[in-house]
């Protein structure tokens, strides 16, 4: 154990959070109670580890770093109080060689304003400015960045390169690697800070809690796995000034993101209703076991990223002057409920399928508890009229306490 860094870390440590630090008239002590438990370490029942302290903290006393005092009839034996040299406090960070924190806020201030001066992206413009202000006002990120360095500067050059991307997709260890050099970096270091900052200021509205990590980067591009929309229906459609009809693909088909953006859907063939469905097992046994030519069924996934989104507007666009119905079939629970809704600002006629209570009733076998605080939740949405549609159902959880996965109709 390195006694010296371990006893002017912690002093440091205080001082960084201290109204010393941000104003250099105070004159509140800081302090550590070395027998109280401030410095767990210093344990006075082994003499060696007491005598080990008490000669490095001595030394410091004689360098003017620190200021300390003996216990009560102890002299020269337990030490019992240890202060900061607040006039030393940068001789205190060179004697262990580490950088000042004001050093690092003024680095983090220098980069917020290079990347500010030239991103185009309104959002992350936002969470600059609002780091800035923190920095300027309070001496602190305040929650905005992470405290350490490295991680601060790793979460403001991945925003930067997000502007590469310029709403093109990349996987995740892809990203990592062009940005960091190492394939793993992004998902262990920064991915949750990111899609934190993306939660909070990448949407016009609050983001539902139960929109994972990886669904939000997903929004601003960056994707665990490749994106692939997948659907079985007679849609007519172009593609690099070719003709294609997809009722070929008796046993579905899939479309990577490129396709999807080149993709001109010109018709709807025999289409008549569509029916999104958002669990890949109830998606693939329909595709197994229904052969309606006029039902079209699309596989939706968790919250749709924004390739998804597009194929979603742009079947919208073919389907609805046909009078074509649309239904989303998902989990009876939050999840599944905001989802629909979400589909629906996309599909505005959009109808529930199996996520009312006679479904629920049906497979009530099936159900799964929750607790209070997943009550108070749907309670929420049941006073809410985007959620109108399943206002009776959602009485009919809270009632019975329970909620259900789509996956139980295929039992």
């Amino acid at each position: 154990m390195e006694y010296k860094k371990l006893v002017l870390d912690r002093l440091l440590d205080r001082y960084e959070k201290s109204k010393s630090f941000k104003d250099e008239n105070s004159r509140r002590r800081i302090l550590l109670k070395m027998t109280t438990g401030d410095m767990p370490e210093y344990d006075i029942e082994k003499p060696w580890v007491r005598e080990t302290f008490n000669s490095i903290i001595e030394d410091l006393a004689a360098k003017d770093l620190i200021h300390f005092e003996w216990a009560k009839y102890e002299e020269g034996n337990i030490i019992e109080k240890v202060w900061l040299n607040v006039s030393k406090v940068e001789d205190c960070y060179n004697e262990i060689g580490r950088k000042a924190k004001r050093a690092v806020l003024d680095a983090l201030l220098e980069k917020i304003a290079e990347l500010n001066e030239k991103t185009s992206n309104k959002w992350i413009s936002s969470f600059l400015i609002d780091t800035e202000k923190a920095i300027k006002e309070k001496s602190s990120t305040a929650g905005l960045l992470p405290s350490d360095e490295e991680q601060a500067m790793a979460v403001l050059k991945a925003l930067d390169y997000l502007e590469t991307l310029n709403g093109s997709q990349c996987l995740e260890r892809v990203f990592s690697l062009r940005c960091f050099n190492d394939s793993k970096y992004f998902e262990k270091k920064v991915s949750k800070r990111l899609a934190g900052i993306i939660r909070k200021y990448c949407f016009d509205e609050k983001v539902p809690d139960e929109m994972s990590d990886d669904d939000i980067l997903a929004q601003v591009g960056i994707l665990r796995s490749p994106e692939q929309v997948d659907f079985r229906g007679g849609i007519l459609g172009t593609l690099g000034n070719k003709e294609i009809d997809f009722s070929s693909f008796l046993y579905g088909v899939s479309l990577n993101a490129e396709t999807v953006k080149n993709l001109t859907v010109t018709g709807m063939g025999r289409v008549r209703r569509i029916l999104f469905i958002e669990n890949k097992a109830n998606y693939i046994q329909l595709l197994n076991e229904n052969s309606d030519e006029a039902l079209m069924i699309v596989f939706h996934g968790g919250f749709y990223s924004p390739i998804k989104g597009a194929f979603f507007q742009k079947l919208y666009e073919a389907a609805h002057p046909c009078g074509i119905e649309f239904f989303h079939w998902g989990d009876i629970d939050l999840g599944g409920f905001m989802i629909f809704r979400r589909l629906k600002l996309i599909i505005p006629s959009l109808k529930p399928y199996l996520m009312d209570r006679e479904a629920l009733k049906s497979k009530i076998e099936y159900g799964k508890k929750f607790d209070s605080k997943y009550a108070e939740k749907l309670k929420s949405l049941q006073e809410d009229e985007d959620y109108g549609e399943f206002r009776e159902v959602i009485e009919f959880m809270l009632e019975k306490n329970i909620k259900l996965e789509q996956e139980a109709f295929l039992i």
